[in-house]
């Protein structure tokens, strides 16, 4: 089964070969994935902004950074849409609707697409994340974890600075 064209880097249009962070080959392990869209300016259409594919090890290395705080907040968030995500994770989603919401794609500014892969194979159904869910999942996050996002990004997440302009406040992933 081949990966969703929105799991496929926009770059090379081919499945991430090496993690973002360690620049370790990605062939058989475990990684995730991560890209955000937003809506071109004057259209319709959306392009991804950023990208990155994450090894399981260097997450797991990357979980220890975030704050005690935003971790309760976080796992307080999960049990509180367990039963949803549970189903999310097992029911084929068609990348177009906010997998919370169910809003279209084609309704939103802006979304980030998230997939677990192994072996060329998302392990669970990718899930968009819509603006609403976004903005909640942000308000989670203490400073501390802010700050270490913020650094994330300027070190592995390249927005070229006229987008981030145009955007005028902070994108932060959403895989941790």
């Amino acid at each position: 089964m081949s990966l969703p064209k929105k799991l496929l880097s926009d770059v090379t249009g081919e499945v991430f070969e090496n993690c973002s962070v360690c620049e370790n080959k990605l062939d058989d392990q475990l990684y995730f994935v991560e890209k955000a869209y937003h809506r071109n300016l004057g259209d319709s259409n959306h392009t991804a902004i950023f990208e990155y594919a994450i090894c399981e090890s260097c997450k797991r290395d990357m979980m220890k950074k975030v704050s005690r705080e935003s971790m309760l907040k976080m796992q307080d968030f999960m049990r509180q849409h367990q039963e949803e995500m549970e189903e999310m994770m097992h029911v084929e989603n068609d990348l177009e609707h906010c997998s919370f919401t169910q809003q279209p794609i084609e309704e939103l500014d802006e979304y980030h697409v998230i997939g677990v892969i192994k072996d060329g194979e998302t392990q669970i159904s990718p899930m968009v994340f819509g603006p609403k869910i976004l903005e909640s999942y942000q308000e989670l996050l203490s400073e501390e974890t802010k700050d270490f996002f913020d650094d994330f990004n300027n070190n592995f997440i390249d927005i070229p600075p006229e987008l981030k302009k145009i955007f005028d406040k902070d994108i932060k992933p959403v895989l941790f």
